[in-house]
């Protein structure tokens, strides 16, 4: 069999001949980038080939200017018989060294618990007598005495021989009523349990956060969160779709999107000091995509119309059936979903926002990531609606992207006379790349003092020594990596935020004309999403990602899907809202309708084309 190296990671695989590069890398552990899920159609898993030979399809050549600079599209290149060393250019990693380190999450706002999804109970088991009756008769008993019954399913059973026989007989038993009935979910000693332990995970399709929770006091133990690992299996969740259709690719989307929840969920429970078996339960936060690909569930329906999901309100698991690594009886409640793309993310967000208790007033709900999510409403009504922006918010599809987090600019001042950058790099130190917030920030500048015009093309007659031209792709540049790389920002990069913001905004006015107001009927704009936290309002509105509004209109409420996970785990109240909240929205499809397209070809210019929607922007030269 061919081998197959890296560079210049050194990753080195051995697989059969024919096997494509992006399948080969997947093997060897290699973060390719694949946003179209390899179906041949992104340009986004470019690679060189060092030495060795492949066979590339010719009907799927590479555009001239990657050909120009050797590259080849991994998923159509097939490896001969020979051994083969792949250069993987940064630009075509999926998200690897670009400030993965993402254990730094904003904190969550507690909340008074009033029933938590898992309750505890102490009791004191008798020795076995002479009458012959077996440890689970005597702990029933022992239950029954406290005035609790419940079902012991068999994860539990397994538990409680160990346990009578280390602390005298005295049990914690941890239980739920999740299932319909109180059902045991761990039996421990009692002095070696914390009764409550809870995981709340906002299963994002760029990023994943989870959160271990005390649930008697609402007290968050430990936050982590790190990149989905199915990022090389596609950027987006069409991406994750077209993968899934593979032969075992929706096993391998699932047991990935498992692997990454339950690293975080064993990290954060190192953190406590506590052991991850501890965790008796858990609530997932994700859209409708990721909620099936977790659960194994083909998604396949959900992209073609009518584009229906297996289904949208998730039935409590246990947490063995799911495969998450924590009490194997643990429930584990998902977010209720509410239509092909709108998902248990969204859900759990607007308990977190003040939109459903906002009264008469009318509030926009903003969810920026990968999948742009919106919500309009006020207490009587919802209108809801999804488009996909793609990941150039959180780092992906720019060349030096990165997530919000240590080392990466996130804002950014352009100098009007010289054309210099003055940068902000969050965690100080030198810059490792840029995050969305820097790019608004980076755009906005530019566009401002005349050196981007409209379509987002650079104006290289500036002779600003910042700007040039590599190959055919003119960029600026904003400063030097600590590899010594240049870190820049060409116009492939420009374009892909300017297609971002122009769904997120072409989307949210299809909502207001299907309602019949406009952005000035809207009292507050919620704006939830990880580069929310660094983002400048002027220089969002100065792009036309969002409106031309008073400026205090605008609240950042950070991760509202990991905060929603949180309270759905300690709050019974906040289960049965959120329960009302998806029944009572209704979605509406942008792709059914011919005025978002209209919206969106508007949009794709600084601001927008309607100069009379911003008023208040104007370039400085």
């Amino acid at each position: 069999m061919p081998r197959v190296s890296f560079m210049p990671s050194g990753r080195t695989v051995e697989v059969d001949e024919g096997t494509d590069l992006l399948d080969a890398a997947r093997r060897a552990g290699e973060p390719l980038a694949a946003p179209c899920g390899g179906n041949g159609t992104c340009g986004g898993c470019l690679v060189r080939v060092l030495s060795g030979s492949v066979r590339s399809d010719s009907s799927d050549a590479p555009d001239p200017e990657d050909a120009e600079e050797g590259l080849i599209r991994a998923c159509r290149s097939y490896l001969a018989d020979s051994d083969c060393v792949v250069e993987v250019p940064e630009s075509s990693r999926a998200f690897e060294g670009k400030g993965a380190d993402l254990s730094s999450v904003e904190n969550i706002a507690p909340i008074q618990p009033d029933g938590g999804l898992v309750l505890s109970v102490e009791c004191l088991v008798p020795p076995p007598g002479e009458d012959g009756a077996s440890d689970l008769e005597r702990l029933e008993k022992a239950l029954g005495d406290s005035g609790v019954e419940m079902d012991f399913p068999l994860a539990s059973v397994r538990e409680i021989a160990g346990a009578l026989r280390k602390n005298g007989g005295r049990l914690n038993v941890a239980f739920t009523g999740a299932f319909g009935k109180n059902s045991a979910v761990r039996i421990a000693a009692g002095r070696e349990t914390r009764a409550g332990l809870g995981l709340a995970v906002d299963l994002g399709t760029t990023t994943v956060a989870a959160a271990l929770v005390d649930t008697a006091s609402g007290r968050t133990l430990s936050i982590k969160s790190a990149y989905n690992d199915q990022i090389s299996m596609g950027l987006d969740v069409i991406g994750r779709i077209n993968y899934a259709s593979r032969s075992g690719g929706l096993e391998e989307l699932r047991l990935t999107a498992l692997s990454t929840i339950n690293r975080l969920a064993h990290a954060a429970s190192h953190e406590a000091g506590l052991d991850a078996n501890a965790i008796t339960a858990a609530v997932i936060s994700g859209n409708t995509v990721m909620t099936h690909l977790i659960l194994g569930l083909d998604p396949e329906y959900i992209r073609l119309a009518p584009y229906t999901p297996t289904l949208l309100d998730v039935p409590v698991y246990r947490a063995g059936e799911i495969g998450l690594e924590i009490a194997p009886a643990a429930p584990v409640l998902f977010s209720p979903c509410v239509g092909s793309y709108v998902g248990g993310d969204i859900t759990a967000g607007i308990l977190t926002s003040g939109l459903a208790s906002d009264g008469e007033e009318i509030s926009l709900f903003i969810d920026v990531g990968t999948n742009g999510e919106l919500v309009i409403g006020n207490r009587d009504f919802f209108v809801t609606c999804a488009c996909s922006a793609g990941p150039a918010f959180e780092g992906g599809g720019i060349d030096r992207g990165m997530r919000a987090a240590p080392g990466a600019i996130s804002s950014v001042k352009i100098d009007a006379a010289t054309g210099g950058p003055s940068i902000t790099v969050i965690g100080g130190g030198e810059p490792r790349g840029i995050c969305g917030s820097g790019m608004i920030d980076l755009l906005a500048e530019l566009f401002l003092s005349g050196r981007l015009d409209p379509a987002g093309r650079l104006d290289l007659s500036r002779g600003m020594e910042r700007m040039g031209r590599a190959g055919r792709r003119a960029f600026y540049e904003l400063a030097e990596g600590p590899d010594g790389r240049p870190i820049r920002v060409n116009e492939i990069d420009i374009e892909n935020i300017m297609r971002a913001k122009a769904a997120i905004y072409s989307a949210t006015a299809l909502m207001l004309d299907n309602i019949g107001i406009s952005y000035n009927d809207i009292s507050r704009f919620y704006i939830a999403g990880g580069f929310g936290k660094t983002l400048n309002i002027e220089n969002a509105v100065a792009i036309g990602l969002l409106p031309d509004v008073p400026r205090e209109r605008f609240n950042y409420i950070g991760n509202a899907s990991l905060q929603g996970s949180y309270r759905l785990l300690i709050s019974e109240r906040q289960r049965s809202i959120v329960r009302s909240l998806a029944r009572r929205m209704t979605y509406i499809d942008p792709g059914s309708d011919p005025r978002y397209m209209d919206h969106y070809t508007a949009a794709l210019f600084l601001p927008h084309t309607d100069a009379s929607l911003f008023p208040s922007v104007g370039r400085r030269a």
